[in-house]
């Protein structure tokens, strides 16, 4: 059975074009070699990543990215054996997004911070798999 841990982190320094698509060349490299999927979207200087496969793999990545300099405040606020992946198709997909984007996937009012918007998915991490889903949906348009 699927393993999947949602969380975000603060990037410690600005990302750039060229610095976001390394990252997801390395996560693409790694993820297939580790059987693992999943999905980065970047809002404002923040991470969220959702990653998915064995249960000890994804968690041994977790412990790396949390200890990896380009992150700051890691928090994990989802995570739940599921009967498929949701990003099975994707060792790691990329998003760009607004917090209003994410905002409305997570159906949410306009929030317009991602202070915020991380303050309402911590609260409420039933909103993840409606996420996921409006991610799968923003990916394929």
């Amino acid at each position: 059975m699927p393993f999947q841990i949602m969380y975000s982190s603060q990037a410690t320094e600005p990302m750039t074009a060229t610095d976001l698509e390394k990252i997801l060349t390395d996560a693409q490299a790694g993820n297939e070699a580790r059987n693992v999927t999943g999905v980065l979207v970047y809002v404002d200087g923040v991470f969220f990543q959702l990653l998915e496969g064995d249960q000890a793999v994804v968690r041994n990545l977790m412990a790396n990215i949390a200890s990896d300099t380009r992150h700051q405040s890691v928090k994990v606020f989802y995570e739940a054996q599921v009967d498929v992946r949701a990003f099975e198709s994707w060792s790691m997909a990329y998003l760009s997004a607004t917090a209003e984007q994410m905002s409305k996937w997570a159906g949410l009012p306009g929030t317009a911070t991602v202070e915020e918007l991380l303050t309402d998915i911590s609260r409420g991490p039933h909103r993840v798999p409606r996420i996921l889903v409006n991610i799968l949906n923003a990916l394929t348009t």
